[in-house]
């Protein structure tokens, strides 16, 4: 196999549950070496959410790394991982603010001995503001986002089945990575890389904020399915199936044909994309 993009570069892991491991296993997948840090006896919590140590939740967003467990509360395992620190090129960490420093593993110690040391942290609610402190778990960031709202309706919510944010929050720690490593090619210096599951959250609901602003209307489940003319349907075999009309008029009018409907392109309350969006409902 041909070698990585990230090939040579060596990345400690101080993560657990999602959003950090899966910032981890994509820069691993690049080719990185990822060194995942987990408190003796008991590791990452989803390692028990299976049969097996290497359970199908922990091995879905950890594959390509390397495990060691350190008590990161004994002096001797700071000072194993304050070695493994000075020369590694990044750090990924999903603790509280506040934790790693309080360990004195923050980015400021680490940083003195190896300045070239990208360190990334992950939270649930950003380093400052007045929900610094919480704890920050997926839901709840899709929630306080306003993620959920337009993934449910508002009258019967619903949670997912995916962990949105927490995916959402792990892409964009390594993106900033990435845009870290290339910096310091040019500047010889690492960097601090921040991100939380609100803002990562909010970044992914751009449009709808957009829209808001132009419009004061607020955005639900309904209001992207109306603009992107989408609609969804349990078939006479009991299988699902999608139609998305998006904007080009040659995609409604291709529906007509093959549900041998010509005459709808006729009716008042679909002739324009404008006037099925209105009707929405009546066209569904």
């Amino acid at each position: 196999m041909s070698r990585g993009a990230l090939d040579g570069i060596t990345i400690l892991e101080f993560a657990n549950y999602v959003s950090g491991p899966f910032a981890g296993m994509l820069l691993a997948d690049l080719g990185a070496t990822v060194i995942k840090l987990e408190h003796p006896g008991a590791g990452d919590p989803f390692r028990g959410w299976g049969k097996v140590d290497y359970s199908p939740t922990f091995g879905a967003i950890n594959r390509n790394k390397k495990s060691v467990t350190i008590d990161l509360k004994t002096a001797a395992g700071r000072s194993m991982v304050q070695s493994l620190a000075a020369s590694a090129d990044v750090v990924i960490e999903n603790f509280r603010p506040g934790t790693m420093d309080r360990l004195g593993l923050g980015y400021d110690t680490l940083s003195k001995h190896n300045p070239r040391l990208i360190y990334c942290s992950i939270t649930g609610f950003g380093a400052e503001g007045p929900y610094r402190d919480r704890p920050g778990y997926d839901t709840v960031g899709q929630a306080v986002s306003g993620l959920l709202s337009l993934l449910t309706e508002r009258s019967a919510p619903r949670p997912m089945g995916i962990s949105l944010s927490d995916h959402l929050a792990g892409t964009f720690a390594c993106y900033g990575i990435l845009a870290a490593l290339v910096a310091r090619n040019a500047t010889g210096k690492g960097q601090k890389v921040e991100t939380s599951l609100i803002e990562a959250t909010l970044s992914f609901i751009g449009e709808n904020a957009a829209n808001f602003f132009e419009d004061g209307e607020v955005p639900s489940r309904a209001t992207r399915t109306k603009r992107a003319q989408v609609f969804a349907f349990t078939a006479g075999d009991g299988l699902p199936f999608v139609i998305h009309l998006s904007s080009p008029p040659k995609f409604w009018t291709g529906l007509l044909r093959v549900v041998e409907r010509p005459e709808l392109d006729r009716d008042e309350r679909f002739k324009s994309r404008a006037a099925r969006m209105k009707n929405y409902d009546a066209l569904h």
